[in-house]
């Protein structure tokens, strides 16, 4: 059959079966004709509406149709859906919506300029404070709101993505340390204002300062001898210090040596102390750092802690030599942590396949280097997590993927439907499926390869 004549038949055995889950599935992928056809039967009932209208995943543009003489408890689904589009939200708003809704669009995330302004004029202070609040405010919005005397609109505004120098220097001047704090930590924070919060009392100020993107590498480094934890955690933290810059003596702080650890380009001297550290976090962090040098990686494979050797197993720098080693580790996690490795040698995969641990199996049934023959075993495991993990080995071989098709656990034969190397015929069969989240799934695979002439149509 070819694939224009396949199309039209899937959308007409879709408007046939009346099944509006498997209809909403196909709609994303469909023509405006074909479009017209599914509409009737997902939007069919006030039900129905109301369901599509709460789905984070509903194509916008249904959402877009359903704002339409929209009723108030269709209305609420739809501004608090963050995929309902801003042609939606302008209709909404249009429509003389109640306090409660207006809040919703003015805390939306697809709320654009135009709707926000208009609602920085709002007569309800909770209105403007959620205004304040959205992370896509314009700077003159920002600047108009700030200039109220409200404190809680004071901090949304100092935190605003959008708000400019100006803005900050006046909320600066704020009686409100919360207020000082986030205009210290803002990107947009002028020099001077930066300058004085290095001197300030309050620790979260200098907390605050140094989680700026925006501060000068020499400033965080001095901040790495502030007395509070938390300022120098911070400064660690912050991306604009590169980690070939830090060392440190031995930090009190777990905490702060924790971080240290998760840095990249550290020098050799700090990764050595850190592979030793008393604090089994600190070595856990380190153990993933893939620019470890063989020795130290091999001193962390046989550290007591099993949460360690995981973590070497999951270094990218793990050399095949260790994960061989790892593979055979008393500890099943540790092994799993293997067996996840697309790039482990032959040996350490062959030496996992007669493992019996779930967590191993889980990790064999993704791994694409797993041979055909472990995936059937793993595909008919009698633990549903277990037998799951096949559904999203992208090698995994057809004649795997069809004991899947009869998975008795719904979640599994959901996501089986959308594997590229399931058979279409087998897809076609799951839209008759007794789950609406399978049926979904499979109109939705369906519809990408025949609607859209996917190369998935030649599978």
């Amino acid at each position: 059959m070819e694939p224009e004549t396949a199309a039209s038949a899937l959308i007409d055995r879709l408007v046939k079966a009346g099944d509006p889950y498997a209809a909403l599935g196909a709609y994303a992928h469909a023509g405006a004709m074909a479009r017209s056809e599914l509409e009737p039967v997902i939007l069919a009932t006030p039900r129905l509406r109301l369901i599509v209208a709460s789905a984070p995943y509903a194509p916008p543009d249904l959402l877009d149709r359903l704002s339409r003489g929209a009723s108030a408890p269709l209305a609420l689904r739809l501004v608090k859906n963050p995929a309902t589009p801003t042609t939606a939200l302008g209709r909404l708003l249009r429509g003389g919506p109640d306090d409660r809704l207006r809040r919703y669009i003015a805390a939306h995330p697809q709320a654009d300029a135009a709707i926000l302004s208009r609602l920085a004029k709002d007569g309800s202070v909770e209105v403007r404070r959620t205004v304040s609040g959205n992370a896509h405010a314009p700077a003159a919005v920002i600047a108009r709101l700030a200039a109220e005397d409200d404190a809680q609109i004071a901090r949304n505004a100092a935190a605003a993505p959008q708000a400019n120098a100006p803005t900050l220097r006046h909320l600066w001047n704020a009686d409100d340390v919360w207020v000082r704090a986030e205009v210290a930590a803002h990107p947009n924070c002028p020099p001077d204002i930066l300058a004085e919060a290095e001197a300030a009392t309050d620790p979260l100020i200098r907390r605050k300062r140094a989680a700026n993107p925006a501060i000068a590498e020499a400033a965080l480094l001095n901040l790495l001898a502030d007395p509070d934890e938390r300022v120098r955690a911070a400064a660690v933290r912050n991306p604009a210090v590169s980690g070939d810059c830090l060392d440190e003596a031995g930090d009190p702080s777990a905490r702060v040596r924790r971080l240290f650890a998760r840095r990249s380009r550290l020098s050799s001297s700090l990764m050595e102390r850190l592979t030793t550290d008393p604090d089994v976090w600190v070595r856990r962090w380190i153990a993933r750092n893939p620019d470890l040098p063989r020795a130290l990686l091999g001193q962390l494979a046989a550290d007591p802690e099993t949460e360690v050797r995981r973590s070497v197993a999951r270094n990218p720098a793990c050399p095949p030599d260790l994960l061989v080693a790892l593979a055979t580790d008393p500890q099943p996690w540790v092994r799993a942590g293997v067996a996840l490795r697309e790039d482990a040698p032959d040996t350490a995969i062959a030496r996992l396949t007669g493992d019996e641990d779930r967590d191993v199996l889980g990790a064999l049934g993704r791994n694409p280097r797993t041979p055909a023959a472990q995936l059937d075993v793993i595909a008919r495991h009698p633990d549903k997590d277990v037998r799951r993990s096949v559904a999203f080995n992208r090698a995994a071989p057809p004649g795997v993927l069809g004991h899947l098709a009869e998975d008795p656990y719904p979640l599994n034969r959901a996501i089986l439907a959308g594997h590229r190397g399931l058979a279409l015929p087998l897809v076609e069969r799951l839209l008759d499926d007794p789950e609406p989240q399978v049926r979904f799934a499979a109109a939705t695979r369906l519809a990408r390869a025949l609607l859209t002439h996917d190369q998935e149509w030649s599978s």
